[in-house]
């Protein structure tokens, strides 16, 4: 059996609620680890400072033998650099490690895994880190490993739930990371095929200043190193012991299952994939509108854009906003302020009032008032930071209602067959899918979905509803979806880079393709911080 070396020594960083430092301790009980190092942010309030000192005293009470050293920090760190603060002092006393980050709580066998691991690899340059959860298994299918291996390598670093490596790692580590921004200027990513096409996060939404991963991940990259993940399957969820640890032949990353994990990570897919669907779809919409009837408008010529802030949308919302009169010359502008929204509900929607009040965030308000207007007069509605390319018109010829797409890695991430996006949509008035969509609203408002505050409002009044009402729906026909690929082929990620002109030339040429491009600025997302 393999066990755990008690002289492994332990890194707790004593963060987190005390409930889970209270089991990590009790884990720590059983194990009985000859040396025990606690790291102490500077806390920022009385609660704190008091919830600090009850570890320290719960790690003084001796129930085993057993060396408890703290380290305390001058300033408020906050959590990232409080992990590297703490692990730079924890391997300048120590040549080797555990590490665990006081939020979670690891598997049992964590510790024996690791405490094997350490002495397997200690003089191994090839290997930098050794994680504590199966991070790469993969999102697309749910199946198991056929091999014996007791774990597999990787490029990429987690250090959610423990992890472990060692002071040859970590000695010049603040020497190492100085040297970022010429790896930038050299474009060194461009050699890495793992990272290449997600090195935008990296350089330029400042992850690498603001993320410990991606410090310890650039610190391996450099030096050629990878890290040790197990696979979940062969852990014990109850025992402290492992039967075996059986060591891969070949020392080999899986590059596709990196790459996965990444396109969910970052949001942006590695690679633009087959637009069969929406060029189809775009072919018999043009082959239409050659005949009269295919240019027919059902939905009536009105753009609706939403801003309820006396100030108005600044310069940059204004100037996409112009997109669309500039590309739908002959469509009537309706821009809809808090005052007009006002009117709007009391003279023509005075029996939605309650549940449009009872939200608790502007945002599920700002939804709901989007599909009233559209039932009621019809026409488009646009979120502002959307930007029209080309006239849109062929796309809503010939239909009575049509939803934009959004873009299919956010039906992955979220493991949805599609989702339907509320940032572009058009109808004729009273149609029956917006009637569809009030009636949820209506019945639906005070559901709690149990899923943060992000998610209780996509549940609620955002995508996710639109795409609830519409599986629900019996004549689908009736709607027409639009390809994500003609109105919002860019994902978060890849819009930023369009906006700051650094986009790959596959984001550019999607861009170039499509009819309109939605940036998901997501300002909304600051009602639920915090």
């Amino acid at each position: 059996m393999i066990t755990y070396n008690k002289e492994t020594p332990i890194l707790l960083i004593a963060q987190g609620r005390i409930e889970t430092v209270r089991s990590i301790y009790n884990m720590l009980l059983h194990i009985e680890p000859q040396r025990v190092y606690l790291f102490f942010d500077l806390p920022e309030n009385e609660q704190e400072k008091t919830g600090q000192e009850s570890i320290l005293s719960l790690f003084e009470k001796n129930e085993w033998e057993c060396s408890v050293k703290p380290f305390y920090s001058k300033k408020r760190l906050g959590e990232n650099a409080a992990m590297l603060e703490a692990a730079r002092l924890f391997f300048n006393c120590e040549t080797e490690g555990i590490v665990l980050d006081g939020y979670s709580l690891p598997l049992p066998s964590f510790f024996a895994f690791c405490s094997c691991l350490l002495e397997k690899y200690r003089n191994d340059e090839r290997i930098g880190h050794i994680a504590g959860r199966d991070f790469l298994k993969s999102k697309k299918s749910n199946k198991k490993s056929t091999t014996n291996d007791s774990y597999y390598f990787s490029r990429l670093i987690l250090t959610n739930g423990g992890w472990a490596s060692w002071r040859r790692v970590w000695k010049d580590m603040d020497l190492q990371l100085k040297t970022f921004n010429a790896f930038k200027r050299s474009n060194g990513m461009d050699n890495i095929p793992t990272h290449k096409p997600f090195q935008v996060l990296w350089f330029l939404m400042d992850r690498f200043g603001e993320n410990r991963d991606s410090k310890f991940e650039y610190v391996n990259l450099v030096n050629n190193r990878m890290a040790i993940v197990p696979y979940m399957q062969k852990q014990s969820f109850n025992s402290y012991e492992l039967p075996e640890i059986n060591h891969p032949v070949f020392m080999v990353n899986r590059f596709v299952d990196e790459l996965d994990f990444q396109e969910f990570k970052y949001k942006i897919p590695a690679e633009t994939h087959n637009k069969t669907d929406s060029l189809t779809f775009l072919q018999k919409k043009l082959s239409s509108f050659q005949t009269e009837k295919g240019r027919r408008m059902r939905i009536p010529p009105i753009i609706h854009q939403i801003y309820e802030d006396p100030s108005g949308p600044p310069d940059v919302l204004l100037r996409m906003a112009e997109s669309w009169k500039k590309f739908m010359p002959d469509w009537e502008y309706r821009f809809w302020d808090k005052p007009m929204i006002q009117d709007f509900l009391t003279s023509v929607c005075p029996d939605f009032m309650d549940c449009y009040y009872s939200y608790p965030f502007n945002v599920q308000r700002w939804d709901a008032i989007r599909y009233l207007i559209l039932y009621h007069f019809g026409g488009l509605y646009v979120d502002f930071d959307y930007e029209c390319f080309k006239p849109p018109d062929v796309l809503f010829a010939g239909s009575s209602c049509c939803m934009g797409m959004e873009p299919a890695i956010n039906s992955r991430v979220y493991n949805k067959p599609l989702i339907i996006g509320n940032a572009l949509m058009a109808a004729k008035p009273r149609h029956p899918f917006m009637a569809a969509i009030i009636q949820d609203l209506k019945t639906n408002y005070s559901v709690n979905y149990n899923r943060g505050d992000v998610m209780q409002i996509i549940e609620s009044t955002g995508p996710f509803m639109v795409t609830r009402v519409y599986e629900r729906l019996r004549r689908k026909n009736d709607v027409t979806l639009l390809p994500a690929e003609l109105v919002a082929p860019l994902t978060m990620g890849e819009a930023f880079m369009l906006r700051t002109g650094h986009a790959r030339p596959d984001v550019l040429q999607k861009a170039k393709d499509a009819y309109a491009v939605h940036y998901f600025f997501g300002s909304w997302k600051v009602q639920t911080a915090g």
